[in-house]
């Protein structure tokens, strides 16, 4: 009985026991989960707080002009409110943004980034976004910011003590006027003439479309999208119909919330709010005046508007919008006749005006006034419309001496100047803007005033900083431009000092990084060094795309060898080597990719009954191959991005994003050979997430596909492969070795002074990559830092740069 009695007050002891740890471990459970919310909320409350750099869709994922370029740093800087958004990509939260950091590193080239891949370690670990830039033009830096290098003695401006100029136009006061420009020379008369015409006369032509970038049946980016169904020959006599939208972002992009179609009488015969097909991120509310409220109970879908569209449209209707390429965009819809009033309304340089401006001095009304919460489109579109009937009615000549590009000037200056901030007089901010902006360069060409809209007088105008910091060979480059506070420094060394404590307070920053050039200047035989550079790295490119197999028979089948190394990719050029005992083929591929997927998978199998071996070349420059290949596979650009080779010809672009978009959003799909028409044989996914990538690797290796079996491997190359396999085709003309080498200096000299040139150049590279890393560093979070390698273009040789952007924030 006592065993009994101790046995039953044990099992209550471990009973409380058990139940006293089972509640200790519900409230540590509860309290986990306490702790998890909060820094999943805490999390989410930064993310809002985060500027986040994303590229369209439909725009190159592989390369960038410097026209785009310098989009990107004016929209960047100045905010949608004062410039237009750039075409080809985003920025998310674009108010956080505290600034742009851009770092230009003087001569180097996208050549040099991939020949001392293993130096440039801070570049390779920070920057996400690597896009290729043609080689540079003399003014390569004046025109990513949008202006022009112009000499002093060609400045045909007012003198000292005549009419001041502010933005290439005179500024316009109550004593003085700036006449009417001349007419003959004006952008608008030299595109219509002077008679007036009918409206079929200001009809966009195809060509016209496709270079505005308008929905164009078989042009990339129209895809899916619906035909107007307006087919009848239009007529002077044709109806007219102001078109505009809004937009709010999702997670696929810009995506319609409203729609609006008013009548030539400027009756409204459509207004319809749109549910998005998918989450949507941001309502834009302050542009689009859309909220959550207005599209809850709205069930209106994209393809109800565009049936509805169809049925209203007459089979001759002439659509008129401002800018109208973005609204058939969002409506993805196709129509043929069109009339664009940012076009219509000409300016010099491709330049457009605000619709806002245009109904100001045109039509003498304001639109989009700041009482009102967003546009309202119906507004915007009957504006568009007047505006277009405005000018076919009183003709080219009359809206020509309306003089719109002085009003403009006017406009522009009238902001400048009327703000006073806090204890500084009118007088005396008036006075310091005159003198910033008007010592830069201004121009006339004959006698038509030439606004210069640059981003610096912008800043100057707002009270933005711009910093450019830099040697003083960076300095002759910019000089004309007077809007910069310009710091010069001795030394690449006192530029990261200076930038770190200079950067953090500025809009704008230059840091202009001159060392590799000073070094070229330093060293003779780097004359000879910078084109057998070039040649050694073509050499090193081609050898990295090329495997060797074998050994086979005499009379063995080349096409049946040529089939099964197809599988692995696109075939440059196949051979067959006769030097060795028996026959051995060599192989170059169009990527390393696809030479690395050979020697994988081929080596030690059976082709034409011959157990085979697949190698690389053994060369003097391959010994670091798998050290590169090691690195390139961890590179941050390629971590989102899969290769993917087997592919039958009949799968479409549209295809291959189909059936790899259910591992995660697919944000391009990536050919060699990117034409409008091409097959994709083999391609680069890029993933919107590394998790993504890696999940489509894992299932879609060896899956079969219409009798092809996919080979999936991580991508080794970065998605701008284009320039990177066409680097190959770059040719560099080295000076000849007697021209800086006397005749008999002997060979093992050259090749001996080239050697302690390479590691020299090795050392350069180092130090360019550490002061790059020092400065990205000292930036403050949620600033955009773009560092650029120029390239190089000479008569010795003519290489692309390459571009690299990264918003800076602490992990």
């Amino acid at each position: 009985m006592a065993n009994n009695a101790e046995r039953l007050c044990k099992r209550k002891r471990l009973g409380e026991k058990s139940l006293e740890e089972a509640e200790w471990k519900r409230a540590k459970i509860q309290n986990g989960t306490i702790v998890e919310n909060v820094i999943r909320h805490n999390n989410q409350e930064q993310q809002k707080e985060v500027s986040i750099f994303t590229l369209n869709s439909e725009s190159n994922h592989c390369a960038i002009t410097h026209d785009q370029m310098c989009e990107l740093i004016n929209y960047a800087v100045l905010g949608e409110a004062r410039t237009s958004s750039p075409s080809w990509c985003q920025i998310h939260r674009q108010k956080q943004l505290k600034g742009v950091a851009v770092i230009v590193l003087h001569g180097v080239s996208q050549m040099h980034f991939y020949r001392y891949y293993l130096q440039f370690k801070q570049l390779r670990k920070r920057f996400k976004c690597r896009l290729s830039m043609p080689p540079p033009p003399d003014d390569f830096l004046l025109r990513i910011f949008g202006t022009e290098k112009l000499p002093p003695q060609d400045c045909k401006g007012p003198k000292v003590n005549e009419t001041p100029v502010v933005n290439g136009h005179c500024l316009v006061t109550e004593n003085n006027s700036c006449g009417p420009p001349d007419l003959d020379n004006h952008p608008i008369i030299i595109k219509y003439g002077r008679k007036k015409q009918g409206l079929t006369s200001y009809l966009l032509s195809e060509e016209e479309l496709t270079k505005n970038d308008y929905p164009v049946a078989g042009i990339p980016g129209s895809e899916g999208f619906v035909q107007s169904g307006c087919t009848t020959k239009v007529t002077d006599n044709s109806p007219l119909l102001g078109l505009d939208c809004e937009m709010c972002l999702t997670t696929k992009g810009n995506e319609l919330t409203r729609v609006s179609i008013v009548n030539a009488e400027g009756y409204c015969v459509m207004d319809e709010l749109v549910k998005p097909d998918n989450h949507i991120l941001n309502y834009l509310t302050r542009f689009s005046g859309i909220t959550w409220k207005m599209l809850l109970p709205v069930e209106t879908k994209l393809q109800d508007v565009q049936a509805k569209l169809k049925k209203i449209l007459p089979s001759d209707a002439v659509l008129v919008g401002h800018s109208l390429n973005n609204d058939l965009k969002a409506l993805q819809m196709i129509h043929p006749n069109v009339i664009d009033t940012s076009l219509l309304f000409a300016r010099d340089l491709g330049r457009r005006f605000k619709l806002k401006v245009l109904v100001q001095k045109v039509l003498g009304r304001e639109i989009q006034t700041e009482v009102m919460v967003g546009h309202d489109p119906s507004e915007d579109a009957r504006a568009a419309l007047e505006l277009a009937q405005y000018f076919i009615t009183q003709g080219p000549k009359k809206v020509a001496k309306l003089n719109l590009e002085n009003f403009q000037a006017k406009q522009t200056v009238g902001n400048g100047f009327t703000a006073q901030p806090e204890g500084r007089s009118h007088g005396e901010r008036s006075s310091n803007h005159l003198n910033a902006i008007c010592n830069g360069v201004n121009r006339f060409q004959g006698r038509t005033c030439l606004q210069c809209d640059s981003l610096l007088n912008k800043l100057c105008m707002g009270d933005q900083k711009a910093v450019l910091l830099g040697t003083k060979k960076a300095m002759k480059e910019l000089i004309y431009q007077d809007a910069w506070h310009k710091i010069e420094c001795g030394t690449d060394k006192e530029v990261v000092q200076r930038a770190r404590t200079e950067i953090p307070v500025a809009s704008l920053s230059l840091s202009h990084f001159t060392s590799y050039s000073e070094y070229i200047e330093c060293h003779l035989q780097m004359k000879i060094h910078e084109g057998l550079l070039h040649e050694k790295m073509r050499q090193k490119l081609s050898e990295m795309c090329t495997v060797y197999a074998g050994p086979f028979c005499k009379d063995f089948c080349l096409k049946s060898v040529k089939r099964t190394f197809r599988n692995c990719g696109s075939i440059s050029s196949i051979s067959i080597i006769t030097e060795t005992y028996q026959p051995y083929v060599r192989i170059q591929y169009e990527v390393p990719e696809s030479a690395h997927l050979a020697a994988d998978t081929l080596n030690g199998s059976i082709v034409e009954g011959f157990l085979i071996k697949v190698q690389r070349p053994i060369k003097e420059n391959m010994l670091d191959c798998d050290t590169v290949l090691k690195k390139l596979e961890k590179d941050i650009t390629n971590q989102a991005v899969i290769y993917v080779s087997g592919i039958r010809q009949s799968l479409t672009k549209e295809d291959l994003s189909e059936k790899f978009s259910k591992f995660g959003h697919v944000e391009a799909v990536i050919c060699l050979d990117d034409k409008i028409d091409a097959k994709p044989k083999d391609c680069f996914i890029k993933y919107g997430s590394p998790e993504s990538a890696l999940e489509a690797q894992t299932a879609m290796n060896g899956q079969e596909v219409k009798k092809r079996r996919f080979n999936v491997l991580r991508a080794l190359t970065p998605y701008h492969l284009q320039t990177w396999a066409a680097q190959r085709s770059y040719t560099a003309v080295s000076p000849r070795t007697s021209d800086i080498l006397p005749v008999d200096s002997r060979t093992f000299e050259i090749g001996e002074k080239l050697s302690q040139c390479e590691q020299e150049l090795k050392n350069v590279m180092r130090t360019l990559d550490r002061r790059v890393g020092r400065l990205f560093k000292a930036l403050t979070n949620n600033t955009l830092c773009m560092v650029l390698l120029p390239g190089t273009n000479s008569a010795h040789c003519s290489v692309p740069g390459l571009c690299l952007f990264e918003i800076k924030q602490d992990s």
